[in-house]
């Protein structure tokens, strides 16, 4: 599986004087280590070009970027086996779609990065409707899924299966990480965005914007029933209307979910490379968890 290393920050010329080797050092030193995850090319995605727009933002942005890719079951396998893959960094930035993934061990070791180790993450688009086992279960067989809010449901012969290999550790249904959850998206037509909390610091030089032809994500758990999630912007489509974009605390960490980005002109599109810069930057100046 590849794996790119891009770095954003400016390095000076290597010197004799002391002070230009203080100030190199001081440089590299603060440069934010951002940790980007996605798989390529995508099958309803196009992850390439998204990666490419990423990497050249943490140019722009002066950021220490690195990139995990490789095929759709490549970077399953390796968020599966890799317990510590997000050792390091001061953030971390999800960009894939693993909707039907049932190797619960790739929730769990994401969920471990922000929880446990205490490393911020963003959620970006359809990273929100990933996992759909652990959470969007219907039928006699379906059961709660500890943890998570009410409306989570998975499949009680995965729980058991999880608890009997996995004893001592909690469940990753994917709403204890992401808090408001999605399970379907609207027509690709315009969204009106309107601030919730206009002087957070995910909207920092955001003002209220319409998409080209975007998709909005249901609230499938709605903030209502996620009661720890921050709604900080709302999405209206037609009749229709969802939170998109949200803070939510995950053990000594804290999360923040971003629903637009799926076609690359919305990642073209001042506003939302701002939402993406000021979201990177506030979590890492804000890494701790932070509640209602």
């Amino acid at each position: 599986m590849g794996i790119v290393a891009t770095i954003g920050a400016v390095l000076a010329f290597s010197s004799c004087n002391s002070a230009d080797g203080e100030a190199k050092a001081e440089s590299e030193k603060e440069a934010t280590k951002v940790l980007y995850v996605t798989f390529e090319p995508g099958k309803y995605h196009d992850y390439t070009p998204q990666k490419e727009m990423f990497v050249e933002m943490s140019a722009v942005n002066k950021w220490n970027t690195t990139v995990i890719t490789g095929t759709h079951d490549e970077v399953i396998n390796r968020l599966a086996t890799e317990p510590n893959f997000g050792a390091g960094y001061d953030v971390i930035v999800y960009n894939f779609c693993f909707a039907g993934c049932a190797n619960l061990n790739v929730p769990y070791n994401i969920i471990e990065q922000t929880k446990t180790k205490g490393i911020p993450a963003m959620l970006i688009h359809c990273s929100l409707h990933s996992f759909w086992p652990s959470y969007a279960q219907g039928g006699d067989e379906a059961v709660h899924a500890p943890g998570a809010p009410a409306k989570a449901r998975t499949k009680k012969a995965l729980l058991e299966k999880w608890n009997k290999e996995n004893p001592g550790k909690a469940f990753p249904s994917w709403p204890i990480f992401t808090g408001i959850s999605s399970t379907r998206h609207g027509p690709k037509e315009p969204v009106q965005t309107k601030h919730l909390i206009a002087d957070h610091g995910t909207l920092k030089g955001v003002h209220e914007y319409t998409t080209g032809k975007a998709e909005l994500y249901n609230n499938f758990i709605k903030a209502e029933e996620s009661e720890k999630s921050i709604p900080i912007m709302q999405g209206i489509q037609g009749e229709a209307s969802a939170v998109i974009l949200w803070e939510h605390p995950v053990g000594k960490s804290k999360t923040v979910s971003f629903t637009l980005g799926h076609s690359n002109a919305e990642w073209k599109q001042a506003e939302f490379r701002q939402i993406v810069k000021s979201t990177v930057n506030y979590l890492v100046k804000n890494p701790t968890s932070k509640e209602k």
